[in-house]
């Protein structure tokens, strides 16, 4: 039951984030929809802000990968686009919120974890000082976060699949031609 009623509540979240900001929506305006108490909401959530940030990582273990392969890096990546687009409603009333700092860095830390995940498989054979290895995660990371960020700027309006391509094409051979600027292993 708790766990039907957390996702309740998520539905029930998301459903008025079509309609309504997100800073403008009560826990009376989710506990209505959903027909439980405020107890209930406040069994599981602390505020609204609590129960946004649930939503964000349940959405990201139900969607988005942990990890980029690297047969298959260019559908993993094109994933956190897809969410958004299959989201878009709620993705632009958080991204105009005042909250848009916190999905950013929520999406940048997904991002890192896969692309250090990539960068691990194409750095293999290479000797990379830890602090440059993260540098090319963090460089990455920001790139692709900056392209969501203005794509979310323009209410999503370029087609999606124009957005994607052009993040996918810089991001083609590239993580592992940045990492071998940083290869100390030919030096010896």
């Amino acid at each position: 039951m708790s766990s039907s009623t957390k996702e309740a509540l998520a539905a029930a979240l998301k459903k008025m984030m079509a309609v309504k900001p997100i800073d403008k929506i009560t826990v009376k305006d989710l506990v209505e929809i959903c027909g439980v108490n405020r107890q209930t909401f406040y069994y599981h959530f602390d505020d609204v802000y609590d129960l946004l940030e649930w939503v964000f990582e349940a959405d990201a273990e139900k969607n988005l990968p942990h990890e980029v392969k690297y047969e298959r890096w260019r559908e993993d990546v094109s994933m956190f686009f897809k969410y958004l687009i299959r989201n878009a409603d709620f993705a632009l009333n958080i991204y105009n919120s005042p909250n848009r700092t916190y999905m950013l860095r929520f999406y940048k830390q997904k991002l890192q974890n896969c692309i250090r995940s990539f960068a691990i498989i194409v750095s293999h054979d290479m000797k990379i000082d830890r602090r440059d290895f993260e540098f090319v995660v963090e460089f990455y990371s920001n790139c692709v976060v900056g392209v969501i960020s203005q794509w979310l700027d323009l209410g999503m309006q370029l087609p999606a699949e124009v957005t994607v391509e052009q993040c996918l094409t810089v991001l083609d051979n590239s993580v592992e031609n940045l990492l071998l600027r940083f290869d100390h292993s030919k030096e010896l």
